[in-house]
């Protein structure tokens, strides 16, 4: 619990930094904080549950690096539309790529699974964002995947209830 604390206050902190000295007056600043806080919200319960049951090893803590280095990129990106998409699609990647080594353990295998469902559609989204920015608008395409990203982590984390122990136990 004390990485995803210490994860949640390092990121908002650095984010406010950027945002009071360094990131522009854009229209796409406003959906680009949120998505960042909700991403944010969504890396303290992810962190949390999968530091428990996910041992530290060379490929977990480099991973872990590459991440960090991603969210303090996206937070200096807030209000560069393309950018920021461009960084949330490395995101989604990455952390994908985090998790697949673990898909062998039968314990986690049914919520890692869920998880990798998860960050897929994340990339799939990105995808279309991006899409939407270069041939519509990058504004829509802000708003578009902040709804969309803000809708399921909402559900993920208080419906679905995705890093709870009992879903451990329950089947895909």
């Amino acid at each position: 619990m004390t990485r995803a604390i210490a994860g949640v206050v390092g990121f908002s902190a650095f984010a406010l930094i950027v945002l009071l000295v360094y990131a522009p007056n854009s229209p796409t600043l406003l959906p680009d904080t949120i998505f960042y806080g909700v991403l944010v919200l969504h890396t303290y319960y992810s962190v949390r549950f999968f530091s428990q049951l996910i041992p530290q090893n060379a490929w977990q803590i480099g991973a872990d690096v590459l991440l960090v280095a991603i969210y303090f990129a996206l937070a200096l990106s807030l209000g560069d539309r393309f950018r920021f998409l461009f960084l949330v699609l490395c995101l989604f990647a990455a952390a994908t790529l985090k998790y697949i080594p673990s898909l062998g353990r039968n314990d986690l295998h049914a919520i890692l699974r869920r998880k990798l469902k998860s960050l897929l559609s994340g990339i799939a989204l990105t995808i279309y964002a991006i899409i939407v920015a270069v041939f519509i608008d990058p504004t829509i395409a802000a708003w578009f995947i902040t709804g969309v990203y803000t809708f399921f982590t909402f559900h993920i984390l208080f419906v679905g209830k995705m890093y709870d122990m009992n879903m451990l136990a329950k089947p895909e």
